[in-house]
């Protein structure tokens, strides 16, 4: 009963979040640049909101300490790691993996910074990396890593809203690496993930603007 509870609340918040996640599409028909920003981010804290509210009804539990300073230090290697295999050697050779070029601006380099590091990081790797990873990770018992390889294939499917292919494919292949490295290292915690994440779409910023 506790198995067919966690099933039914799981594919309930899957569809809360993948229509919320559809909605964002429409913000680019606001001209408002500053009622754009915040819809996104209020978009974006609702789908955290739904993964906490599934866990909550679930008795999961999520243990974060702000403390470890290794595990800020395992979320930046993750982060340049990710950041010079994805984005900074294509570039160099000619092509771009992570969009155009865009000018450099200081508002877009200080609201991207924050936006990565304090929404899109927590805010997905709660859903994905915790809420998501951890479900189907207790469905597979025996093969445990086949809930990791399940959480990475709808992180890279979900990201078929933006309408490219190729991105789907090296989100799931960026989260197997987050979800592989939160489930088999050790201090490599969700706070790990988070920030290893957010400073991954930082750089990727600087990249286009400096590289790309």
């Amino acid at each position: 009963m506790k198995k067919t509870k966690k099933i039914i609340i799981l594919c309930c918040s899957l569809v809360m979040i993948l229509i919320v996640s559809l909605s964002a599409r429409f913000l680019k028909y606001i001209d408002i640049s500053a009622l754009k920003i915040t819809a996104l981010i209020i978009l974006n804290l609702l789908n955290g909101f739904i993964a906490w509210l599934a866990m909550k009804q679930t008795d999961m539990i999520v243990d974060v300490d702000f403390k470890n300073k290794r595990q800020y230090l395992i979320g930046a290697i993750i982060a340049l790691a990710l950041s010079v295999i994805i984005a900074v050697i294509p570039a160099l050779c000619g092509f771009s993996l992570v969009g155009e070029h865009t000018d450099f601006s200081w508002f877009d380099l200080i609201y991207n910074f924050l936006f990565y590091l304090l929404i899109i990081g927590p805010v997905e790797e709660f859903v994905f990396r915790v809420y998501l990873q951890d479900t189907f990770v207790s469905f597979f018992e025996n093969h445990k890593w086949l809930g990791v390889v399940v959480e990475a294939s709808l992180f890279g499917l979900w990201h078929i809203i933006n309408g490219n292919l190729v991105q789907v494919l090296f989100t799931f292949g960026i989260g197997l690496v987050l979800g592989f490295a939160k489930y088999k290292i050790k201090d490599c915690s969700y706070v790990s993930v988070a920030f290893g994440h957010g400073l991954y779409d930082f750089l990727n910023t600087i990249v286009r603007m400096f590289v790309v």
